[in-house]
């Protein structure tokens, strides 16, 4: 068995990788220290590898570094793994990889891919420090797919011929980096879902689901409008990793405020003693139930809460990737320094993740159904979604930090404590945009607002 490719064109390359399903790749000359004991460099900054593909950020253990200029020896050197990497061998067989990792050594900064062994112990032999002594010349490119929402599908191209090396020198570089060649495969997915979303644009569809088996059943809780646009499109539930739409993420929001994500803290006051931080900031409702509440921006005291929230230890501006050492975090502090609730860094990227990528923000109304014979079959809704809808591609650690300093997204918090009955007590913690048609731009490099009727009367 073997993992080297040696596809005559890129064109070849697209009829493999798209034969796995794989969407969009990226693609990296190798030089001769691009090995397993040296790692392979990728950039100063997460970018492309985070978000483009579902990696968990953790820490690993402590740098032993002693290059020049290193600022950072002895810290922990945070990393993100690959939760699905797959190698792709010559016969076209996928074999896992158990241990494929994004290092990050903040102290230069840089990031580099390590860990590439097989759950079958092996690995491309072209990675290997033996193969870069023995070919020190030999032309090498790392291939990286992406595949539904964020799985890695791997390839090794080892002395290609030269056709195949001018059409990567003639693709684009990837956003944000210097060292990435960006390939898209996808070319009839965005056109078949905005078909499918075009017919289901502007009419009253009552709220429904689609079960495992696919049939239809009345659906009346909060995630109707979501819910419903899947059968539409007929996707099932929480069927797969390929992403709502073949790795396109679906929003849909019923007004211009849109909640991100809902990540909850896990650091503070609010980590350690829930039931004692909703003593502690907590007001009383009419029911006596202790609730916290509040527009919470970065730098501006909450008047409702008396809280504020702050980013530490990172200074704006500057790549993410050189201040990890340093215990960033989101924190809620109260006048007297206390840190209320906090979120780390690894807690907020692991919530802005790959699903966020490409992701379409679609508009919908939902009304009551007023139909009697639809009534007596269970259902209490209608749904209608509109016409124009925002198609987002592209974000970064960087983008979500500066929209938390510039005010775009804030934390609209709604937790609610009832002391003896944990039945009613809940906890939610809600990052929130005001206006998602204008928060886009600052969250995304590609943002576009799509008539559906438009596109497909060809105008």
């Amino acid at each position: 068995m073997a993992f080297e490719h040696c596809p005559p064109t890129v064109a070849d390359l697209i009829a493999v990788l798209g034969a796995h399903g794989v969407t969009e790749a990226l693609i990296k000359p190798l030089t001769r220290n691009h090995n397993d004991k040296n790692q392979i460099y990728s950039g100063r900054d997460f970018t492309p590898l985070y978000p483009t593909f579902d990696v968990t950020f953790a820490d690993r253990g402590a740098s032993t570094s002693g290059k020049k200029g290193g600022q950072a020896a002895g810290a922990l050197i945070p990393e993100a793994v690959f939760r699905d990497f797959f190698w792709v061998d010559d016969t076209g067989r996928e074999v896992r990889a158990r241990d494929v990792r994004m290092i990050i050594y903040a102290q230069y900064p840089e990031t580099r891919l390590s860990g590439f062994s097989t759950i079958e112990n092996t690995m491309p032999v072209s990675l290997s420090v033996d193969y870069t002594k023995a070919q020190p010349n030999a032309v090498r490119y790392l291939v990286l797919g992406r595949r539904g929402s964020g799985q890695a599908v791997a390839m090794m191209v080892a002395n290609p011929p030269q056709q195949f090396i001018d059409d990567v020198a003639g693709l684009p570089s990837a956003t944000g980096s210097r060292v990435w060649r960006h390939l898209r495969l996808r070319t009839t997915a965005p056109q078949r879902l905005i078909a499918l979303l075009a017919a289901a644009s502007g009419r009253k569809l009552p709220g429904r689901r689609l079960n495992a088996a696919g049939a239809t059943l009345p659906f009346n809780g909060t995630q109707v409008c979501g819910y419903t646009l899947e059968h539409e499109l007929g996707i099932i539930p929480n069927s797969g990793k390929d992403g709502d739409f073949e790795g396109i993420e679906l929003k849909t929001h019923t007004q211009k405020k849109v909640t991100l994500f809902t990540p909850e803290p896990d650091m503070g006051l609010y980590a350690a003693d829930f039931s004692s931080f909703m003593t502690t900031y907590g007001y009383p409702d009419e029911n006596g139930h202790l609730r916290v509440t509040g527009i919470h921006r970065v730098g501006i005291r909450c008047e409702k809460s008396g809280l504020t929230l702050r980013v530490m230890n990172h200074a704006r501006g500057t790549p993410i990737s050189g201040s990890v050492d340093d215990d960033v975090h989101l924190g809620l502090f109260d006048d007297a320094g206390n840190l209320a609730a906090g979120w780390s860094l690894s807690r907020m990227l692991n919530s802005w993740s790959s699903k966020h990528n490409e992701a379409v923000y679609i508009p919908a109304v939902k009304m009551k159904c007023d139909d009697a014979e639809l009534g007596a079959a269970g259902y209490r809704h209608y749904v209608e979604f509109g016409d124009r809808v925002l198609w987002c591609r592209e974000t970064s650690a960087e983008q979500l930090f500066e929209a938390l300093y510039n005010g775009t997204l804030f934390l609209d918090p709604a937790p609610k404590y009832c002391a003896g009955n944990a039945a009613l007590t809940k906890r939610r913690s809600q990052w929130r945009v005001n206006d998602i048609a204008k928060a886009a731009r600052d969250l995304y490099n590609d943002v576009r607002t799509i008539s559906l009727s438009d596109e497909m009367n060809g105008t």
